[in-house]
């Protein structure tokens, strides 16, 4: 197929277009904002278990239809998908870091959410690999990759302003690929190998044990010295009680108290114990959730930008099909575990200081 002057062959809806998009900002909208707000960890797990596997069934499905012997997707569509899966992946990141922060002091509960977390994170790593494996593939073979080869060269990347996806698009892509590959390998082996400290320990003692004890060849004896026996002090004579005699002091028995009237008794509240007693809050406004939150939607914004705009310069010639089919719409069911989890989550009022009334 012949490529448009300066631009690319028609998108592949079903892994690029509008309602794919849409359910991955949605996510990684909701489930950024839940992170932040929710008291629950099981309602963060439902909505990550959601976008692991989605993000997953993007990487595995885009790497199977560009790597066809007859490809289904262009290059250009690669890219649309390497912006929706960087934004996921930092998305699962920021939620997963998050977690952390749910433990308790009980035992078998702190299990529990060990264990939670720590499934959490098995499926993150092989998200994360299987996203990195994604981009990798597409930019060794960028220059036959996909469907339409001769339009590659046409292709760009958008950060804040076009460039060329094949000349420094390409480089910029692999190294912070490639950067973020170390960084995360490296964080995840410091994580689960045993410490430095105790591992050197180990190693010396195991030292100790391979190295013969050697006996001395000739000890010297030294003569036996009899314990004298400890000089005998005279015992002490106690004072008799006559010696000390106390003189008598006159007791006083205190005199006794009126009661203090009941209007000067100070009745204190004590905190309900009970669900169904209303306390009084502090009146003030959970700034510290709202800059955070805040950040997010900036940084989402600006990152949803670019991904449009990405699709706005690279000039998709007009596709036949209709935009809302099959593959457009079945995305975006996968939106309502998350706003089901962020509208209970914030249904309730933000966590403040309790104050007693006095």
């Amino acid at each position: 197929m012949a490529c448009p002057s300066g631009g690319g062959p028609p998108m592949n809806t079903d892994i690029s277009g509008i309602g794919v998009r849409v359910s991955f900002y949605l996510q990684t909208l909701f489930l950024s904002c839940l992170s932040l707000r929710s008291e629950s960890l099981d309602e963060i797990t439902g909505a990550l278990y959601t976008l692991l596997a989605t993000n997953t069934a993007m990487a595995v499905t885009a790497l199977i239809l560009g790597f066809l012997p007859t490809a289904e997707i262009s290059f250009h569509d690669a890219l649309v998908v390497l912006y929706l899966l960087f934004l996921s992946w930092v998305a699962v990141c920021f939620s997963m870091t998050a977690c952390v922060r749910f433990s308790s002091s009980e035992s078998s509960k702190y299990n529990k959410i060990t264990a939670k977390i720590t499934m959490l994170h098995f499926f993150s790593i092989i998200q994360s690999y299987t996203l990195f494996a994604f981009p990798l593939a597409v930019l060794i073979t960028a220059e036959t990759f996909g469907s339409n080869a001769k339009c590659n060269p046409n292709a760009v990347v958008v950060l804040f302003r076009p460039f060329s996806a094949l000349k420094s698009g390409r480089i910029v892509i692999f190294v912070l690929t490639g950067l973020v590959v170390v960084v995360y390998t490296t964080i995840l082996v410091w994580d689960y190998l045993p410490p430095v400290k105790p591992a050197i320990r180990w190693v010396h003692k195991q030292l100790r044990k391979r190295v013969p004890v050697i006996e001395p060849e000739s000890s010297m004896e030294f003569p036996e010295v009899a314990p004298e026996d400890p000089p005998q002090d005279e015992p002490e004579t106690v004072p008799s009680r006559a010696q000390h005699r106390v003189p008598d002091v006159p007791q006083f028995s205190p005199r006794p108290k009126s009661p203090e009237p009941v209007s000067n008794i100070r009745l204190i509240a004590q905190q309900p114990t009970s669900c169904h007693v209303q306390g009084y809050y502090e009146v003030g406004i959970p700034w510290e959730l709202i800059i955070k939150i805040f950040i997010v939607v900036v940084v989402w914004s600006l990152t949803v930008m670019n991904i449009e705009l990405l699709i706005l310069w690279n000039h998709f010639a007009p596709s036949n099909s209709r935009s809302w089919q099959f593959g457009q719409v079945l995305p975006m069911f996968l939106i309502i575990v998350p706003l089901v989890s962020l509208f209970h989550a914030f249904r309730g009022p933000p966590p403040r200081p309790f104050k007693l009334p006095v």
